[in-house]
């Protein structure tokens, strides 16, 4: 099943009393940690009402491929009105939906994957996570339903919504107390602050190298050697740029800036004929492509090794706290 987001981020946070989606987190943002989440989770896509700030926030987020709906009357409508902006936008393009205040950003990318999968396998339309009894976001809305969201009429916004709704509606209890953290008030968002850093120093300590080929400049690394390993598998340079994504004369003109300093050809190329054009690695290119593998075969082993041996007292430092 499809599944996307809608994050409501048009208010003018009075109560924080500062622009609360672009307030700082665990050396991110609010509103970029819970989108980051929801992209790792393979949410898509994730739609963000804006209305406050909106040409700031925008910007903030060009890189993370959301969509961005503006809210133009966010100075006197509620969460409500954005939500429904977004609900509207998105029922036709995703099965379900995910729907968060941007304001509660710590829930887990766990915590998304139980909740797709509780929905996967039960007949509820509605769902909400809980944590301890204390109801959370985000929550997750059958597509099917939006429409019956979008006709209330109350005054209890969102919540009156769902509550209003006459379907198989289910709460699902999560060990995840990031889900009911807010940063509403300046001081949720210290706790939110104290929980976001608790929940970095769990995560251990990681080492990566990189290992690139250099004459002057570089010109032969990992997207090189990736680029090779395909062709040699594909028999196609079309299809090997086809499967990166990348453009095919772009590629080309890697593969020929490499050439140029190695001083022989990588690739065979064939146009057309009886049995079709193709591409095929050389014996030079195909001895270059395995000698970088065991070479960085054996610096990530070294690395690796090393790096434990090393690091271990920030490790143990790390699990401690």
């Amino acid at each position: 099943m499809k599944t996307g987001a809608v994050v409501a981020v048009a208010g003018l946070s009075l109560r924080m009393k500062s622009f609360k989606p672009m307030l700082q987190l665990a050396g991110s943002t609010v509103i970029k940690t819970a989108v980051s989440t929801l992209k790792s989770a393979g949410v898509s896509p994730v739609v963000v009402v804006t209305g406050n700030n909106a040409e700031q926030l925008t910007k903030h987020l060009a890189n993370l491929d959301v969509v961005c709906i503006y809210n133009e009357n966010f100075a006197t409508t509620d969460m409500y009105y954005s939500a429904s902006m977004g609900l509207r936008y998105i029922q036709d393009k995703t099965d379900r939906v995910f729907f968060l205040p941007a304001d509660v950003p710590l829930f887990s990318r766990q915590s998304l994957f139980t909740m797709m999968g509780y929905m996967d396998c039960s007949n509820c339309r509605i769902l909400t996570p809980e944590h301890n009894g204390k109801g959370g976001h985000p929550l997750l809305i059958d597509s099917s339903v939006i429409p019956q969201l979008l006709s209330y009429r109350g005054e209890e916004g969102l919540r009156g919504a769902v509550e209003a709704f006459t379907g198989l509606k289910e709460t699902i209890e999560l060990p995840d107390i990031g889900m009911t953290i807010d940063a509403d008030k300046p001081e949720h968002y210290e706790l939110l602050q104290q929980y976001a850093k608790s929940i970095t120093l769990r995560e251990p300590i990681t080492c990566s190298v990189k290992i690139s080929l250099n004459r002057k400049a570089m010109f032969f690394d990992s997207s090189v050697a990736e680029l090779l390993q395909q062709v040699s598998q594909t028999a196609s340079l079309n299809e090997a740029c086809s499967n990166l994504g990348i453009s095919y004369s772009n590629a080309w003109k890697i593969i020929k800036i490499a050439e140029g300093q190695m001083g022989f050809p990588l690739l065979h190329s064939q146009t057309g004929g009886v049995h079709g054009g193709g591409s095929s690695l050389t014996e030079e290119g195909q001895a270059l492509l395995d000698t970088y593998i065991q070479l960085r075969q054996e610096v990530e082993h070294f690395t690796e090794l090393n790096f434990h041996k090393v690091f271990n007292r920030f490790q143990k430092a790390t699990g401690e706290k």
